[in-house]
Parts: structure tokens; sequence; C-alpha cells
């Protein structure tokens, strides 16, 4: 049986994969400005759910949704549920930074901390979460979350250097070390790839692979060779016209790509408009 440490705890505990999320009849406001239309989805364990379709269609949106980073725009608002493991993390007493810790979020741009080194900026979320953690079990978790997101090899002898002087792509890796450092049910990642070269989008796609074993991903890319590689399943969201954004088809990656039902969904993953 594969052990990972439970940092509340540093004791090992068994490792049981990711959560599943559920969203249900999501409507999103920016002010009176209506950007999601009653989207529902299911985004099972341990599965890679790509979220595809055209800019401004809400597809960031619903992702920021999905562990309450919408609510931190001061105009927004929300209708609807979001589940993780049957529970809503928009029940009241539910507390933001426990969602955020078994939520995580990769952005689009890297964003490691500038004045950290690597290991600190691995680190980094405990601090948030206030997770103590003792020296040993700190390095221990330090190898493990870069092993995890594919980096140790390349850094294993850097650590103490700023994590701001690594590439693009290995800062990208790095926010991805960080995220799985607080051991999250889900990682939710945002365009995770647009910014890099081939090399590292590669590297980063074998990491998504490798840790859906143990975590939930969910996925936004405009990349629809990316999605077909990295996804079992995927959501193609649309607005039209000006209306709020909303799902047209979602389902399994290789009927979404092989035989849509949707006209526009076929149009869309064929490049015929996007």
């Amino acid at each position: 049986m594969t052990v990972i440490m439970d940092t509340s705890s540093g004791i090992g505990r068994p490792e049981t994969g990711g959560g599943s999320l559920e969203a249900r009849n999501i409507s999103a406001w920016f002010g009176s400005n209506k950007v999601l239309e009653r989207v529902s989805l299911d985004m099972p364990a341990n599965t890679v759910t790509a979220l595809i379709g055209p800019s401004g269609c809400g597809k960031s949106t619903f992702l920021r949704v999905l562990n309450r980073m919408h609510e931190l725009v001061p105009s927004a608002r929300l209708n609807g549920e979001v589940l993780l493991d049957g529970m809503d993390i928009y029940e009241s007493g539910h507390r933001i930074t426990e969602t955020r810790k078994r939520i995580g979020m990769v952005f689009q741009k890297p964003n490691p901390f500038p004045a950290m080194s690597i290991a600190d900026n691995v680190t980094a979320g405990l601090k948030l979460t206030g997770t103590r953690i003792s020296r040993s079990d700190r390095e221990d978790l330090i190898e493990r979350s870069l092993t995890r997101a594919s980096l140790w090899k390349e850094v294993k002898d850097r650590l103490k250097e700023p994590g701001a002087a690594l590439s693009g792509g290995q800062q990208q890796r790095l926010c991805i070390a960080r995220s799985l450092a607080v051991d999250p049910e889900v990682l939710l990642m945002d365009e995770p790839c647009s910014a890099l070269d081939p090399t590292s989008t590669r590297r980063v796609e074998e990491t998504i692979h490798e840790i859906r074993q143990q975590v939930t991903v969910v996925i936004v890319t405009h990349n629809m060779q990316q999605a077909a590689r990295v996804s079992q399943q995927c959501a193609f969201f649309l607005a039209e016209s000006g209306t709020p954004g909303g799902i047209v088809e979602s389902g399994a990656t290789k009927d979404i790509f092989g035989s849509p039902v949707d006209k526009r969904t076929e149009d869309y993953v064929n490049g015929r408009f996007g």
C-alpha cells in the first residue's frame, strides 16, 4: 500500500486518491453581467476533465467557482451548488481555507514566490493553512512533491536557489509541486501550458498523467490536441450572441472528439471556429 504523509499530524496515512466534484446549476455574475447560465457537470474522482471552448465563454470563471475564488471579486454573485465528495463547499460554515486546501489551483502564468527558495516555495502552502511539520518530514515532503511534479531530478541540488531562477516550464511544475504539497483531492489548472515551449508542455502533461492516480484534475485548455491527450472526459463551453456561457455537450473525450452529438461541438473540435 502506498502511504503519503498527513501534513496535519506528520503521520503517514493510506493514499486515498482524488475527490469527486459535481457542479449543479451554476449561474454566475459579475455585477449585472451574467457570465454562466445553469452549468451542471460531474467531474469523477481520479479523472482528468478538460474544459474546452472559445475565449469568453466562462471556462475560467467556472474553474474559479469550483474552489470559491469567484467570490474574491467584489461584484461577483453565484447561484447553484458545488459538491466535493457530496458536500456543498458553499454551505454556510464551510471554511474557505479548508476548501482551497482540498481543491488546489494552478494558474496560466507560473507564479512562484520570487523571494523564496525552491524548497520554501514547495512548503509555502503549509504556512498559509497553518500546518506544522517536523524538519525531517518537511524534507521528505519537498522531495515527494517535486517528484510528483516531475521536477526533483532537475532541482535536487538547487533547493536553496530562488524559485524565480528556474525556467518557465520548471516554474510551472514548481507551482504544481506547491499545490500538491498540501495533499489536495482536486487540482484545477487554468491553461497551465499556454506560455510554455513544447518540451515543457510535454513534461507538464506527463505530470498530469502521473498525478491523476491520486488527484482529480480539471483543466482549461484551448489546445485541442492537449485536451485529447490528457483528459478522459471533456465539456464544451460556448457563449453565443451575447448570452451567458454554458455547456453545449460533455462526455468521454473520445466521443467529444470522435462522434460529438452537437454540430457546434464538431465544428469547434475540428477548428472551424474559435
